[in-house]
């Protein structure tokens, strides 16, 4: 049996490779970054197990799509060094983003939900008194950005309309320039992040593992055992128990996190309703008829 899938991390891609399924073969799809192949695995058909970002994947059941979450975080950190200013004249403080511009590759990033979700809960800001100034479409076709969300010109790039000025702060992960210039709007990110989890005892998980829900279906075994080998592949919870695993695994890890996902996603007008974890854990448990509160059990 040939599993189509696509993976950006490379720890899955090896690890993919490496086990004996058996019967099964995986041909993973070369897609970099994989952020490329998110539409093609909301919209079409095409592949049995992905990697995808979380808001991506609560829209994409929102809409109906036939995609089950699979317990296994692929990539979570903290956020709030995300939102960032320029120093010197003009520089904005937590205090002061109401009615202010802030750029953000997409506004369903996943790195974005999380950091509006923070402003809004720790801070008391309303998203929709920012203009969100955006580069991308979401990946779900059909999905509309809410009003306060408006397009950059054709050809801009976010970093570079960031260093020239273009907006007040920015939000931005893996892209954010190598620059001096460039301050955290929160004075102490690190300390809020802790905080932040502390009193919620959320991980902000970016990347998930998803799969057709025909595939759960169809081939549960497999399913449980690709589970557990993109689990072993992540780094391995800290034996420090006061310490975040940003990799959290089974349903049981994971529900905090998913259903503050699932809240910021529909406080931020990105679905139509509050997804909880407990729907998300019940469809994919109801299509592979076994438990995945705890992958290891």
């Amino acid at each position: 049996m040939n599993v189509n899938a696509v993976f950006g991390t490379k720890a899955c891609v090896a690890a993919l490779r490496a086990h004996d399924f058996g019967a099964a073969t995986f041909d993973l799809a070369d897609i970099t970054p994989v952020h490329r192949a998110f539409p093609a695995v909301a919209n079409e058909d095409r592949f049995d197990l992905a990697e995808l970002a979380i808001v991506t994947f609560l829209q994409a059941l929102d809409a109906g799509r036939p995609l089950s979450l699979l317990p296994v975080t692929l990539l979570g950190r903290f956020q709030h060094h995300c939102l960032v200013t320029l120093d010197g004249e003009g520089r904005v403080g937590v205090d002061d983003l109401a009615g202010k511009r802030i750029g953000v590759r997409s506004y369903s990033q996943t790195t974005g939900v999380w950091v509006r979700g923070f402003l809004a809960d720790d801070y008391g800001l309303d998203v929709r008194q920012v203009e969100w100034v955006v580069y991308e479409g979401g990946h779900v076709a059909g999905v509309q950005d809410p009003p306060q969300v408006v397009r950059a010109p054709a050809g801009a790039k976010l970093p570079k309309d960031f260093l020239d000025g273009a907006f007040d702060a920015a939000i931005m992960g893996n892209e954010l320039p190598d620059d001096p210039r460039i301050g955290t709007v929160l004075p102490q990110p690190a300390r809020a992040a802790a905080a932040w989890y502390a009193r919620t005892g959320a991980i902000p998980v970016n990347h998930v593992v998803v799969a057709r829900d025909q595939f759960i279906a169809d081939h549960p075994e497999l399913v449980r055992e690709s589970c557990g080998v993109l689990a072993a592949a992540m780094p391995a919870a800290p034996r420090v128990s006061s310490m975040p695993d940003f990799y959290p695994a089974g349903f049981d890890a994971l529900a905090p996190s998913l259903d503050l996902a699932g809240r910021y996603a529909y406080d931020q007008g990105l679905t139509s309703r509050r997804i909880s974890a407990a729907e998300i854990r019940s469809k994919t448990e109801a299509l592979a008829g076994v438990g995945l509160g705890r992958l290891n059990a």
